[in-house]
């Protein structure tokens, strides 16, 4: 038994001498050559500044952890902008296109319209009709819209 206490004594008497041993307080300081120093008795006159060994308290690791959050969701919302832009510009690209295309057929319509004197025209039902002068200037004008429209 006795063993036994003198062993508890003796690691207890260890774990203080460390214990102090972590609580000096250390120091920085720089000396006349401009080499930077560190340890836990400054020399004398010299601008020692204390050092905090401290390990960072847990609290930190929250705040860590809230910004890596804040910054993963800007980095997401920074991506999903980049999609919407992409597919913006892509939509944007596709609908100058189809404009183009219906700029061309109106300028088509217009060529053939003026050129013949007797056009025919297919209906919705299939058929074919052939237009008057008065219809076919109605499709003049039609066609002179479209391109007002799409092609200016």
């Amino acid at each position: 038994m006795r063993p036994l206490l003198l062993a508890s004594i003796s690691c207890l008497v260890f774990c203080l001498q460390i214990q102090s041993s972590h609580a000096d307080t250390f120091y920085k300081w720089v000396d006349d050559q401009g080499v930077t120093h560190y340890g836990t008795r400054p020399p004398e006159g010299s601008n020692a500044e204390s050092v905090n060994t401290h390990a960072q308290k847990p609290g930190n690791q929250e705040k860590a952890t809230k910004q890596l959050e804040e910054t993963k969701a800007e980095q997401a919302y920074q991506t999903k902008e980049e999609k919407e832009e992409e597919r913006f510009q892509k939509d944007l690209t596709a609908a100058k296109q189809e404009r183009k295309k219906q700029c061309e057929e109106a300028r088509q319509n217009k060529v053939q319209l003026t050129l013949k004197s007797r056009v025919k025209m297919k209906m919705e039902d299939g058929s074919v009709k052939m237009l008057s002068e008065e219809e076919r200037q109605e499709q003049i004008k039609q066609a002179d819209e479209a391109i007002k429209e799409f092609c200016l």
